[in-house]
């Protein structure tokens, strides 16, 4: 039972230390700038009702993807022990699952607004709610999967990558 309390307070201290340090910051710096990217394009997408929300907000998160790649591999990670290409594709891997995540939660997190709304009393905060749902539950997903995608990034795209990380764990069991 110590165990397993030493391990998880180890693993939180691990997690403190890893989003209260100046690699996240400018992690979100960069990410800022990508969810800039991710917002226009998206925004620009379904606010003319060119495409579906979902595909919309789909697009908007992968036209960020570069943006941040660029910026994390050049200014921020410094990890060069496997080629461009090989970080890229784990990026891409990472990325591509956070960009489905970020879809998938503006669609629940929508879903749950248009729910939501019409229960609420009447106010100047609701009406401006169904005004700016869309954009609000867009922010609201990116701001979730910013998370996901520093431990992703860090750990596996700008290090040694999916594949190492899971050779040096084999044999390792949680039971």
């Amino acid at each position: 039972m110590a165990d397993v309390r030493e391990m998880s307070t180890s693993m939180w201290k691990k997690l403190c230390r890893a989003f209260w340090s100046p690699e996240f910051l400018r992690f979100l710096v960069f990410g800022g700038l990508a969810a800039l990217a991710n917002l226009a394009i998206g925004y620009i997408l379904y606010s003319n009702d060119l495409i579906p929300y979902f595909f919309a907000v789909f697009c908007g998160s992968a036209s960020g993807l570069l943006v941040n790649f660029l910026c994390n591999y050049y200014f921020n990670f410094h990890y060069r022990g496997r080629t461009l290409i090989r970080q890229f594709s784990t990026f891409f891997i990472v990325a591509g699952v956070g960009t489905l995540l970020n879809a998938l939660l503006a669609k629940i997190f929508l879903l749950l607004g248009l729910w939501l709304l019409p229960v609420l009393p009447a106010s100047a905060l609701t009406e401006l709610l169904t005004v700016h749902l869309e954009i609000g539950c867009h922010i609201l997903s990116i701001g979730v999967v910013t998370f996901y995608s520093f431990l992703g990034h860090k750990y596996f795209s700008f290090n040694e990558g999916i594949r190492a990380f899971w050779k040096k764990r084999r044999g390792f069991h949680a039971c």
